[in-house]
């Protein structure tokens, strides 16, 4: 990504054009310059900063290492395969749901009945770990949050 553009976001961020951008808005400005960082690296990078960041703060964050979409997506599916021991291609609904409530950045009760609404179960509450995959990295959409 190219300076102008880190830029470029950077002012769409700072409203007030007074040089500073918000540490509340950091996830959502790394995101929209395509890195997916994790809540712990957020929470990391936001103690780094302060309460507010500048131009030049980002652009040195915006060059760690964070990863981006594809990472995660291959991350996420590298993690399905290996749950699959049968090769099927999909996850029960249940044991979904149990993943998303437990394990790393978990999610509440409510943000994964949220979630499961824009999931397909087909008849058997299985849920292909390709397509659920795909909407994670790729948006979905949210029905009422």
């Amino acid at each position: 990504m190219s300076d102008s553009a880190i830029a470029e976001c950077f002012g769409v961020f700072d409203k007030d054009n007074d040089g500073k951008v918000s540490a509340d808005s950091l996830g959502a400005c790394l995101r929209s310059l395509g890195k997916s960082p994790t809540n712990a690296e957020l929470e990391e990078l936001k103690t780094q900063v302060g309460k507010e960041f500048d131009l030049a703060t980002l652009k040195s964050i915006y060059r760690k290492p964070i990863r981006t979409p594809n990472d995660l997506q291959k991350e996420m599916l590298d993690a399905f395969k290996a749950l699959d021991k049968d090769g099927h291609g999909y996850i029960q609904e249940a044991e979904l749901r149990q993943l998303l409530s437990t394990l790393g950045d978990y999610l509440s009760t409510a943000e994964v009945d949220e979630l499961m609404k824009e999931v397909s179960v087909d008849s058997n509450g299985g849920i292909s770990y390709t397509q659920f995959v795909d909407m994670i990295v790729n948006g979905y959409p949210v029905s009422s949050m």
